[in-house]
């Protein structure tokens, strides 16, 4: 009889505060956080896009890695970011919250948030991630490389 594997999650689901310190400490990297609930309809109905963009980011650099918490079982991960409404989702870089999104989204939506993302951990300033310029080599966070104009 053949047996068949699942494939591996492409996120990682938070257990315990060391596990949630260690992301939220200086160095700890980029990451999107999913909190849940069993119960949640869209909850639910957010999970596979979760999955989807977090399968497509798989190998971004810098890396970015994605985490779910269940509210229900985990409730002292979910008040220790305050979280009042689910589904909610947390990014952060660093250590540093950059942005909360209340409310479930679609693929599409939720791979430019996190496009975003990945454009501030690679120090990429406004302008830059607008009109889409990259920082030039060598060139400090959050520098844009300047078109020259003719005299």
């Amino acid at each position: 009889m053949a047996r068949t594997t699942t494939p591996a999650k492409p996120y990682t689901e938070l257990t315990s505060r060391a596990a949630v310190e260690r992301l939220m400490s200086p160095g700890g990297g980029t990451g999107v956080i999913d909190f849940w609930a069993p119960w949640c309809a869209p909850c639910r109905a957010l999970a596979p896009h979760f999955e989807a963009v977090a399968a497509q980011h798989t190998g971004d650099e810098p890396a970015v890695r994605f985490y779910k918490v269940n509210t229900e079982a985990q409730p002292e991960l979910a008040a220790a970011f305050n979280i009042r409404s689910i589904p909610t989702m947390v990014l952060v870089h660093d250590g540093e919250v950059l942005d909360v999104v209340v409310g479930a989204l679609d693929a599409r939506r939720l791979s430019a948030k996190v496009d975003w993302l990945l454009s501030r951990a690679r120090g990429e300033g406004f302008w830059a991630r607008l009109v889409g310029r990259k920082p030039a080599a060598g060139a400090p966070a959050g520098a844009e490389v300047e078109k020259s104009r003719p005299a």
